[in-house]
């Protein structure tokens, strides 16, 4: 049981223990603001393109990941740089070539997750095709 902050105690509430778990898990904005920032990078279908493809094959430069994803090489390193500033991917330089890697705990467990939902789709339209043939 939770010490009920003195905060809520003046004010109604129905359940003060899950007001406190509730609130304790917003505490840090910090990384409330990064988990936002995080997913709004992965709502936009050409950056989540660029991560998975990254998640899946390793380190890519930019002519490779441009091929792989569909886009121009302009619009690849354009995202890449919006990705960087979020920290989700890094960059390591190899003479002149750049290569990039997904990067950050969160980052990685999410695209786990929407790597599992894709390829559990892509399998699923395969079979139901294939049973109606």
């Amino acid at each position: 049981m939770h010490q009920v902050p003195e905060k809520l105690r003046d004010v109604r509430v129905v359940d003060p223990d899950q007001v406190c778990d509730a609130t304790a898990v917003l505490a840090d904005t910090e990384q409330v603001q990064h988990a936002a920032a995080v997913l709004d990078a992965l709502g936009d279908v050409n950056r989540l393109s660029i991560l998975l493809a990254l998640h899946h094959a390793g380190d890519l430069c930019v002519s490779d990941l441009a091929f792989a994803v569909g886009m121009s090489d302009s619009a690849v390193s354009h995202a890449l740089r919006l990705l960087r500033a979020h920290g989700m991917v890094l960059a390591s330089r190899e003479g002149r070539l750049v290569r990039y890697r997904v990067t950050g705990a969160l980052t990685e467990r999410l695209l786990d997750v929407v790597s599992v939902g894709v390829v559990g789709e892509v399998a699923l339209h395969a079979h139901g095709h294939a049973a109606d043939s």
